[in-house]
């Protein structure tokens, strides 16, 4: 993307002096709402935490209707399918969709849809009555295989635009990546405490509820006690489920672009992403390609 077109960073933090990159903010700035962006990835990010969290009565926690869902319209199901395929033709790629195909206690819905355009997301969360997650549902929008998301909480998929047009980079593979991104997600929350989870949803969602009436006071009280709550900012939160995500996106372009010519440029690009936009993040990438870059990449 032309740029990072964060609004409500804007509004909050032009004062300080424009947007500050991730690593750069501090516990005493007010930069605590979510990144909606003008022209984003995650066009929707409030809505990431007012995501459907039903409790499914049945004790045993078995769902109706189990598996992958795939919910195409048939004008989108062409490319739909490239997506698909791009994604299992590696190993990482079939374990993410086989951990949910073959799952008799979890429904994931995909739905490719118009409203998306380029971006995606993965909302509707449902957990059974022991707090295991038992559904969810991924987003896509129907021009998936176009646009590249911000550098600020996307540096994997950012990465790829450096190497649009090289022999071998299709509008298929970022489109494949951006769902690797988004199983990632399902995984991540699928992985986590599930109470824990859904209560910091909570809490966030009543935090900018607060937020928004009080004249954006982040030392009002109530909002102080709900940081203290947390364990961290609201951002903070958002932005590690973001980054663990991305992770998942990493492993997978890894695997799809070993050897190709144009992945170092890709690596060297992360690279420069994290160190601007999340330098306290970068270990958890570099356990994934620094090997790699090493032996390929000189570095």
């Amino acid at each position: 993307m032309k740029s990072i077109g964060i609004v409500l960073f804007l509004l909050i933090l032009m004062p300080l002096g424009g947007i500050a990159s991730t690593q750069t903010l501090r516990p005493h700035q007010p930069a605590v709402f979510l990144p909606i962006h003008t022209r984003s990835y995650h066009a929707d990010g409030f809505r990431l935490f007012r995501s459907i969290e039903a409790v499914l009565p049945n004790s045993s926690g078995l769902a109706v209707d189990t598996g992958i869902k795939e919910i195409v319209p048939k004008s989108f199901r062409t490319r739909y399918d490239k997506w698909k395929s791009e994604l299992l033709a590696t190993k990482i790629g079939r374990e993410l969709w086989d951990q949910y195909a073959k799952d008799q206690r979890f429904t994931l819905k995909i739905v490719v849809t118009n409203e998306k355009k380029s971006g995606a997301g993965t909302d509707e969360y449902k957990w059974n009555d022991q707090g295991e997650l038992v559904g969810a549902t991924i987003f896509l929008g129907k021009d998936l295989d176009r646009g590249f998301p911000d550098p600020v909480y996307y540096p994997v998929m950012n990465s790829l635009g450096i190497a649009n047009g090289a022999p071998n980079i299709s509008g298929n593979l970022l489109a494949s990546t951006k769902m690797a991104h988004e199983l990632g997600h399902v995984r991540f929350t699928s992985e986590a405490n599930g109470k824990v989870f859904q209560r910091q949803n909570k809490l966030i969602a009543n935090y900018y509820n607060i937020f928004l009436k009080n004249g954006h006071d982040t030392s009002d009280p109530r909002l102080v006690t709900m940081v203290e709550e947390l364990g961290a900012r609201p951002i903070e939160i958002w932005e590690d489920r973001e980054y663990w995500s991305e992770v998942v996106a990493l492993r997978y372009l890894v695997e799809r672009m070993d050897r190709d010519s144009s992945f170092c440029n890709v690596l060297r690009k992360i690279t420069s992403n994290l160190n601007n936009y999340a330098a306290g993040y970068k270990e958890r990438f570099e356990q994934l390609y620094g090997a790699h870059a090493q032996r390929y990449c000189g570095g």
